[in-house]
């Protein structure tokens, strides 16, 4: 039982959903980019969703095709370096085309600041098996932590409501044995840090 609702808890919270929660957010965070038009948070989202969901959910069985992965897990950190670099890359497409749109610069910070997390995942893939999970919501975190305080807006429900799937996330991906206690924690923490600090420095 266990089991099962930690997979479904990895499912819902996956990384490559995590931005375009953090898009929904935006428009949804009473602050001046809620009142956007219509038109351009409908092709945003689309942009974001089709980038950084659709199409790396679609490379997979390329990748298993091509024996890059063995499982959908990917369960060794050299089998992510791939996919990962393909994930930055598609970051960074999102953020060129969102950068054409004349829009609050806020919005194309927050597609750079994935680009950049998404990089970083990749390094250090390398030599080591981050939680991607963690990254993904402590980037989340991080871009509402920001958000709030120099838009001067409480975005205090969706932090906690963070915390509480940080918390969630973190005890799925122990339980399924995908990561140990170390790896959840860092995952976090750059993931934070490296959104949040994109966001403040952009």
């Amino acid at each position: 039982m266990q089991r099962t609702l930690a997979n479904i808890i990895s499912i819902l919270f996956h990384p490559m959903f995590m931005p375009t929660y953090g898009i929904l957010i935006l428009f949804n965070s009473g602050t001046f980019l809620t009142y956007l038009p219509f038109e351009y948070k409908r092709l945003i989202f689309i942009i974001v969703l089709v980038n950084t969901a659709i199409l790396p959910m679609c490379l997979v069985p390329l990748y298993l095709y091509q024996k890059i992965i063995s499982t959908i897990h990917m369960s060794s950190n050299r089998e992510r370096i791939i996919p990962l670099l393909v994930s930055t890359l598609l970051f960074y497409f999102a953020y060129y085309l969102v950068s054409q749109l004349n829009i609050p610069h806020l919005i194309k910070s927050y597609i750079l600041a994935g680009a950049v997390a998404a990089f970083i995942a990749f390094l250090i893939s390398f030599k080591w098996k981050i939680s991607v999970h963690m990254m993904g919501i402590g980037g989340l975190f991080g871009a509402v932590l920001v958000i709030s305080s120099r838009l001067m807006v409480d975005l205090k429900f969706y932090w906690v409501t963070i915390i509480i799937i940080a918390g969630l996330t973190g005890f799925a991906r122990l339980r399924l044995d995908s990561h140990n206690p170390l790896q959840v924690y860092v995952g976090f923490g750059i993931g934070l840090i490296s959104v949040s600090g994109v966001l403040l420095i952009k």
